[in-house]
């Protein structure tokens, strides 16, 4: 009671706001004639919008028969609107007069309706683009608030939809912030635990309104209780709703495996626009902070959906898109992209890079490999400012895909330091891979400049800040001391390697008394020496590879490439690897990784 009373004091102190009303008002004209039981005959006759309007009966406000077609004829005429069966716009239906009249019978009937007839005619006066401060939707809003002990659960949730396209005026947002209290009051006594459309509904709703964490879970819990039988568009809901919770506690686990479960089993049955949406919604997600949604299964699903259906090259790359944030491979996607390589002329710009990260990520080159190349190559040159054009660069590099005049552009002193000028970390680090592969890889074919010196350095300088090397200790253990194991060996091009271990001519760890320099790491120089053998051991990120695969994406293979064009044989680890290995395992596996790298060698 004290609840609903606030509720009330609430919706009073806005009186004083809204005692100016707003009509949807037309000129006086003679309706047309006819009864209005001839007229309700003919309602369900009409073939257009303007029939409803034209032959509306002439009712005087005292007869008592008013009710017989008010509401048949609103409805009447918002299913021939919503249909396209109508010569009148919707703005003509509004300065229609016999509209105006409908809206005046409408609000002298109001007060006899009940609250299903309340919303329905506040669902169709907006779509038709009613004025919020009208006087016809103001009276409606204020019979909401006179009768709010009536609204029940399915009302909160449709209302709160029609509400969001209404303009904001005290009473709607005052019946806004009244919905979801009104919820949380109900929530324990007319929750319909069968009721799965429900339950999905006011999922919905919890997860785009605060409320408390009891009420969230009395609905969690009741649509948990329904496992897997929901529909594919039920569990599509859900899942968008999950996905939208910031708090994502442990208890709503469950349901998020029932919904994945739905999906991967049903996902067939969903138009592509709704999929599409659905995986744009949970790729938001941060995954290193919501792991829980990362389900491979799904994401599998989703990639052979437009193999299955042949949704066609841009809804394929649309796909391909959201799956290249997480690096998530799919060659049969791959594939089909290929296959359609000859309309590449037709794709915008962003779905050229698109391709080009999606076959970089993958490290992979599908069947016909040479005419796809060729293709992506005669539409590479994007020169777009926005772009991130130094990873896009590099994964063309990753391809074999060598465009001069590309690199040309971006790589001129004045266009780089513009370019350079928003100082982000990542740039100087790509910038500098960049060029080591340019240098390296390229140097008979590039005739261009190169990044400066000082980018190259503050790359250096990022690297050497990494304190945090886990194959240390063990790759001490496994070569006989830490005097045999350099760490952060910085090479003229700039690279920095995790560690490098020596080599003589029998293959025997050889003793390396290299002072590191703070804060300038080892020289590549003052390790090799000529009679010995290098080889490099790599610890990369897990973003270095592929999400659902232990492949390495074509940039950081690229990397590596740079590096063994020194001369240099490179070991690299997988953490995920590494941190599946036994304790007793770990050792022999680097044993046998840096041995067989240094068989590159022999």
């Amino acid at each position: 009671m004290f609840r609903n009373g606030l509720l009330l004091r609430m919706f009073s102190q806005q009186r004083s706001i809204l005692r100016r009303f707003y009509c949807v008002t037309g000129r006086e004209i003679q309706p047309a004639d006819g009864t209005p039981s001839s007229y309700f005959g003919l309602l369900k006759s009409a073939t257009d919008a303007k029939e409803v309007l034209e032959f509306l009966p002439t009712i005087s406000r005292t007869k008592q028969d008013r009710h017989v077609y008010t509401l048949p004829a609103l409805k009447t005429l918002f299913e021939l609107q919503k249909n396209g069966k109508s010569t009148l716009r919707s703005d003509q239906i509004l300065k229609h007069p016999r509209f105006a009249e409908l809206c005046q019978n409408v609000r002298f009937e109001s007060r006899t309706f009940l609250m299903n007839d309340i919303t329905e005619c506040l669902k169709i006066l907006t779509y038709l683009g009613v004025h919020t401060n009208s006087e016809i939707i103001t009276v409606l809003l204020q019979l909401i608030r006179h009768q709010i002990n009536d609204v029940t659960l399915d009302h909160i949730v449709f209302l709160s939809f029609i509400l969001k396209k209404l303009d904001r005026t005290p009473l709607v947002e005052a019946l806004q912030i009244a919905l979801p209290m009104l919820l949380q009051i109900q929530i324990g006594y007319k929750l319909d635990h069968e009721n799965v459309q429900q339950l999905v509904d006011l999922l919905e709703f919890v997860s785009q309104h605060k409320v408390n964490d009891r009420t969230v879970m009395n609905i969690v819990s009741a649509l948990t209780l329904h496992g897997t039988n929901l529909s594919p568009e039920q569990a599509t809901n859900a899942l968008k709703a999950l996905a939208s919770f910031h708090n994502f506690l442990p208890q709503y686990g469950k349901l998020l495996q029932n919904v994945f479960a739905v999906l991967e089993r049903d996902l067939d049955e969903l138009p592509f626009k709704m999929l599409d949406y659905v995986l744009k919604r949970v790729l938001e997600k941060n995954l290193e902070h919501y792991p829980m949604f990362y389900h491979e299964p799904f994401l599998k699903r989703c990639a052979q959906y437009a193999v299955d259906h042949d949704i066609g090259l841009l809804n394929a790359l649309y796909l391909l898109k959201k799956l290249n944030k997480i690096s998530f491979l799919h060659i049969p996607l791959l594939d089909y992209i290929a296959a359609h390589a000859g309309k590449l002329s037709i794709v915008p710009t962003s779905g050229i890079i698109t391709i080009v990260a999606g076959f970089s990520n993958a490290n992979y080159r599908p069947p016909g490999w040479e005419t796809i190349k060729e293709e992506i190559a005669r539409n590479s040159t994007i020169t777009t400012g926005s772009i991130p054009w130094i990873r896009y660069n590099l994964e063309l590099l990753s391809l074999d895909i060598f465009n001069p005049q590309l690199l040309a552009h971006w790589l001129n002193p004045q266009a780089l330091e513009a370019n350079m000028a928003r100082n982000v970390l990542v740039d100087y680090l790509q910038l500098t891979e960049l060029g080591q592969t340019l240098r390296l890889l390229y140097g008979g074919q590039y005739q261009g400049a190169y990044p400066a010196k000082h980018y190259v350095e503050k790359s250096v300088m990022l690297m050497l800040q990494n304190n945090d090397h886990p194959l240390l200790k063990p790759l001490e253990f496994a070569f006989g001391g830490e005097e045999y194991v350099s760490t952060q060996v910085v090479t003229e091009q700039g690279h920095v390697l995790d560690h490098v271990i020596a080599f003589d001519a029998d293959g025997n760890p050889v003793k390396q008394c290299v002072p590191s320099v703070e804060g300038a790491g080892i020289r590549l120089e003052d390790v090799r020496q000529q009679a010995n053998k290098l080889v490099a051991v790599l610890f990369l990120p897990k973003s270095c590879y592929a999400i659902n695969v232990n492949r390495l994406r074509g940039r950081f293979a690229l990397h590596v490439k740079t590096i063994q064009a020194l001369g240099i044989p490179t070991a690299t680890v997988s953490p995920v690897i590494w941190a599946n290995l036994p304790e007793t395992e770990r050792i022999p596996f680097l044993q046998r990784e840096v041995r067989d790298a240094l068989q590159q060698t022999t």
